[in-house]
């Protein structure tokens, strides 16, 4: 979800201020790289810096919202974050199923 919200703000930046234009292409990087697994401590820790000085330094309200999306991410989401660096999340459902793969499961 926050990689959607995050590849909607690149989409839609002004492109006035550094921290929407770029951060929020470092920040999605790093998010991505959650959803795969690959992602280390360091990064989550230069990724949670980064959401809170895009979130505080933004011009806008979509620069701002992006740097809350992934604070409030990695502070309510922590065991999904960490069901991705362990291999997968046991949440994944696979995309476009059909409705009966999801419901007679």
């Amino acid at each position: 979800m926050v990689d959607f919200f995050l590849d909607y703000t690149q989409k839609n930046s002004c492109g006035e201020c550094v921290p929407c234009r770029i951060g929020s292409k470092r920040m999605q990087e790093i998010v991505k790289k959650i959803s795969n697994g690959s992602v280390s401590e360091e990064e989550i820790s230069i990724l949670n810096e980064l959401s809170e000085v895009i979130g505080a330094s933004s011009k806008c309200d979509l620069g701002k919202m992006a740097g809350k999306a992934v604070k409030f991410t990695l502070q309510y989401c922590k065991d999904d974050i960490d069901a991705h660096r362990n291999g997968g999340c046991g949440y994944s459902v696979p995309a476009n199923p059909g409705w009966k793969a999801i419901v007679l499961k």
